[in-house]
This record gives structure tokens, sequence and C-alpha cells, in this order.
């Protein structure tokens, strides 16, 4: 992940770059630790594999089969990454050099080569990766008409959300002692990732369950 920022340029919004994807799958290979599976992508790729029959039938099992955590703080806050198979760490969705979950695939694929990042006055900062150049050819793409495409306003909503709770969320699990850190991440699991209902609206479970997070924590730091 800190390679692809590394390799990438803010843009405006107005901005254009040339850009065409040619099947190549190549952005699909060497990306362990590279796509993100956040609270939203888990909920949509577990509904769209137990729509199209799939043996899954809820979050923890998807995550199980397709994904892996990573320490993104010392408080104990993590993420989950896709996981990656064979000797050039390609995307586990990829086969036959196609993503075999195009309909649900996360946010950071739909919006490649573009990222995109929130601040505290509610808007976006955009970058583009320029990681691959050989992708770089072909019809000019505009940063707005992209982003209006493959990232809609729920995305943006819960991109915010994220933002204004991660912050917080931290730092009561920085107050935790280490003999209730365990109980406390299994309140951090189940109320961003398992405690959502498929057949629900996603962002308003997700909104509802943050703030009974930051809640519970405050609660076991001042029961110490």
């Amino acid at each position: 992940m800190e390679d692809v920022l590394k390799n990438s340029v803010r843009v405006t919004p107005s901005d254009k770059i040339r850009f065409k994807c040619i099947g190549c799958g190549d952005c699909c290979r060497n990306v362990k630790a590279s796509v993100p599976v956040d609270c939203q992508n888990a909920f949509y790729l577990t509904k769209y594999l137990r729509d199209t029959g799939m043996d899954i039938y809820c979050i923890d099992q998807f995550l199980e089969q397709y994904a892996e955590p990573e320490l993104l703080d010392e408080c104990g806050f993590f993420v989950y990454f896709l996981k990656t198979v064979g000797e050039d760490n390609a995307c586990i969705f990829l086969k036959d050099n196609r993503c075999c979950v195009q309909e649900a695939k996360p946010l950071a694929c739909r919006l490649y080569p573009f990222m995109v990042d929130p601040n505290e006055f509610g808007g976006f900062r955009y970058l583009y990766s320029k990681e691959r150049t050989h992708h770089f050819r072909g019809p000019v793409v505009e940063t707005r008409s992209w982003m209006k495409k493959n990232f809609p306003p729920e995305c943006r909503a819960f991109m915010q959300t994220e933002y204004t709770h991660a912050g917080p969320i931290a730092m009561q699990l920085r107050k935790i002692p280490e003999h209730r850190k365990t109980e406390a991440l299994l309140h951090f699991h189940r109320l961003r990732y398992s405690e959502l209902d498929l057949d629900k609206p996603f962002l308003e479970q997700f909104q509802r369950n943050q703030v009974k997070l930051l809640a519970i924590l405050a609660r076991m730091t001042e029961e110490i």
C-alpha cells in the first residue's frame, strides 16, 4: 500500500489523464496487503457472493475465506485486505485473468487508477497512481467524471463516517487496559463487521453501530 501512495500524484476534479484498461490483469497482481476491504466492501461482497449462489451467508464467513487482517495502529485498530494467491500474489478473485466479482469489487478497484482521501471539511482529495505506466494511454479521463461514475454518494457518506469515528475509536482503544483489550476488540469486530444485516440498508446500520461502539468503549474505560 505504501508503494502505491509513493507513486501517486495529487489531482483536482478538473484534471484529465489518459487511461485505458487493456484487460491485462496486471493491477490485480502483486497486491498483497494492497486492496483494502473496508466494512462497506465486506458487506457488499458478502451479499454478492451469497446472492450468486456461493456458500457464504455472513460477513464473518467472507472475511475468513477471502480477507486477512492487518494492524493499523498499536491500539488494536485493524483493517482487512483481500487475500492473495500464487507466487505473483494475485488477488484471490482473479480467475482466468478476469475479476470474478466485477459487479461488487472493492472501491479501490473501482476507482483505479484514482484514489480518494477524506478531509476534515467533509470533502475529499484525489490522487492517481502512476505505478503501472502502460495503462496511461488511450482516451482522456476527467477526474470529476470518473468520481461521479465510480464514487457514489453512499461511498462518500461511508468514508466520511469512517473518518469521523476512526480517530475517537482509536483513542478509546488506547485507554483500554491490556486485560480487557480482547473484549474491546471483539466489540470492535462485531460492530464494524459482524452485526450487519445483509438484507437491510448498509449505511444506517454502520453509522448506528459506530455510535454504539464508541459508547461501549467509553464505558469500558470508565470502569477501570
